[in-house]
């Protein structure tokens, strides 16, 4: 149920952002927000952002600059505590020049990140084209690992994830007629490169991304048609830098696909829409040495591991891994304009959509040991599933001051979403059959299942988005 709901706010924002604001000749916008999605005693997921922005014209030419906060956690406990953990503040900067029928931009951010693109298009922008390319080296995220024995030889395992992509994107639309259309196609290529670390995460991913739109304006409404898709091949490698060598512990192999679209209605003070997501994440263990899923003998140094040959860091874990995720959602929303005073209104809204969602993880993992007297291994196989149905409500308001002449023009914003469930199953299933042939039999552990449902910290925080902003024209 999260992955799906993480989803549709983040497009929703994008969708926000991307909206052209009439400020006038210099536009400003600050806004926060924050989601959060679970926050149970075992596993965690919320997010929280600040951003600013500004642009100024003269003539064919803009500048525009920003500045945004962003803090990402996920938390996931099961006899030890693995999270995930990305804190930034990132400085962006750029100019963009118009001409009859063309225009460039150019643009740097503190990533560190450098993006240019160029736009064809007619006099009345009625038919376009750009492309874009972009190169960076950011900071992913922070991994960390702990064992809940402080006694084990490998307690504790944090790493940053670096990347260095490269970025490629082509975008074609047209308008006539009350019509629009817009498609667009990105490619993402990852490098992956050491850095002399104790522990330290980097990946090797080509990436496809793909959208397409049209959007009809009638008299009085719009209705819109949006479909977005993804194309995954990830390798995420974990190493460690000892003894001026790199060597490998980890390595997670991901091939996953993403398809969302949605179907839009608005009138002036209501609208409808319907939106689905379906996500697919698939790992396949590969048997070559080297490539193990995890290896723990090789985080430690060889004269430690030549007194443990025969301890449990000799293990090696293979694993395959299948992840669904599917959601819909179905509602509208009414938003009543009030005029205050002669140039200040303000317009609530209230958005109610229901949604189902089913989601599944299954795991299969073999702990492979091999010892001076033979190999054994044991298969285990684990699975999650959630089925859920209910209500997303949300509230919002603006309040709006429009003035004529040189005066102030400002405008505050402000909305929250909570997940209502109505139904929830939980279900997770840990079965471990015989070993291999190698060793004697210790027969099956018989599956546990319990329904549980999520544990909740306080309706506020489980499923709660929150988004607060204010622009200004002078």
């Amino acid at each position: 149920m999260t992955a799906i709901f993480k989803s549709l706010y983040a497009i929703g924002l994008t969708s926000l952002l991307a909206t052209p604001l009439a400020y006038g000749e210099t536009k400003g916008l600050a806004h926060c927000g924050g989601l959060f999605l679970l926050d149970a005693d075992t596993k965690e997921l919320s997010g929280t952002f600040c951003n600013v922005a500004d642009t100024a014209h003269s003539g064919k030419y803009s500048v525009f600059a920003s500045f945004s906060h962003y803090r990402i956690d996920g938390l996931w406990k099961d006899g030890w505590e693995l999270s995930l953990s990305s804190n930034r503040t990132i400085g962006s900067a750029g100019i963009q020049a118009d001409f009859r029928n063309i225009t460039f931009s150019v643009a740097a951010s503190s990533l560190p990140a450098l993006k240019s693109s160029v736009t064809i298009h007619t006099a009345d922008s009625s038919l376009y084209a750009a492309a874009l390319v972009e190169r960076g080296a950011p900071e992913l995220a922070t991994i960390r690992w702990e064992s809940e024995n402080e006694n084990d030889e490998v307690h504790l395992i944090e790493g940053d994830w670096n990347s260095q992509y490269l970025r490629k994107g082509f975008t074609a639309g047209a308008r006539f007629a009350g019509n629009e259309l817009a498609a667009g196609l990105q490619h993402i290529g990852t490098t992956p490169y050491n850095a002399k670390r104790e522990y330290f995460i980097k990946d090797s991913s080509r990436i496809w991304l793909w959208n397409a739109q049209y959007a009809h304006h009638f008299e009085t409404s719009e209705l819109d048609f949006y479909y977005a898709g993804a194309s995954a091949d990830v390798n995420i490698f974990g190493n460690t830098w000892r003894d001026n060598s790199t060597k490998r512990f980890m390595f997670v192999p991901l091939d996953a696909s993403l398809h969302y679209g949605s179907v839009q209605w608005e009138k002036e003070t209501f609208g409808f829409d319907a939106r689905g997501i379906k996500a697919d994440i698939h790992m396949e263990r590969n048997k070559k040495r080297f490539f193990e899923t995890f290896a723990p003998n090789r985080l430690l140094p060889v004269s430690i591991m030549q007194t443990l040959s025969f301890s449990f860091l000799q293990k090696n874990f293979l694993v395959d891994a299948d992840v669904d995720l599917s959601a819909v959602m179905l509602g509208g929303h009414v938003n009543p304009q009030f005029e205050i005073t002669t140039h200040t209104k303000v317009s609530p809204r209230i958005d109610l959509h229901g949604y189902y969602t089913y989601d599944e993880i299954e795991v299969n993992r073999t702990s492979s040991t091999t010892s001076f007297i033979g190999y054994s291994a044991q298969n285990d196989s684990m699975s999650w599933m959630l089925e859920s149905y209910g209500l997303v409500a949300g509230l919002g308001i603006t309040l709006e001051r429009e003035t004529q002449g040189i005066l102030r023009n400002l405008s505050l914003f402000a909305s929250a979403a909570q997940i209502i469930p109505l139904k929830t199953d939980y279900t997770e299933r840990t079965e471990t059959p015989e070993r291999t042939p190698a060793t004697p039999p210790e027969g099956t552990t018989p599956a546990k299942n319990k329904n549980a449902g999520l544990e909740s910290g306080g309706i506020f925080r489980s499923g709660f988005a929150a988004h607060f902003g204010a622009s200004i024209r002078f």
